[in-house]
């Protein structure tokens, strides 16, 4: 989890999606500004395409990670800011990521 935090905060979605499913599925809150359900490594990319529209490229800093089994929980600060309009998010979130028997994430 670590190194797929650092690799995005690094500007490599690449790592972040080889390390998922091809059928994954991205769940956001119905509080989240882009709510629903994606799938795929397509639908996952819309997804974080339409935070950059918005805020520019997120970072994410790691509080707190917890083992769950086949489960992990994030707890982070999540910050960016758009450099055309100057909107800006600075929040702290908690992720749950799940994990198939090839390792990979894929919810």
């Amino acid at each position: 989890m670590r190194q797929g935090f650092d690799a995005w905060n690094e500007g490599d979605p690449r790592w972040v999606l080889e390390h998922m499913s091809e059928d994954v599925e991205w769940i956001t809150p119905p509080t989240d500004p882009y709510p629903g359900t994606y799938r795929g490594y397509q639908g996952v990319e819309e997804f974080w395409s339409r935070w950059r529209s918005a805020v520019g490229q997120l970072r994410f800093d790691l509080e707190e990670v917890i083992d769950a089994g086949d489960d992990v929980v994030v707890i982070a600060r999540r910050s960016g800011r758009s450099p055309e309009t100057g909107l800006q998010v600075s929040d702290a979130i908690a992720q749950v990521f799940s994990f198939g028997d090839d390792d990979r994430c894929v919810r």
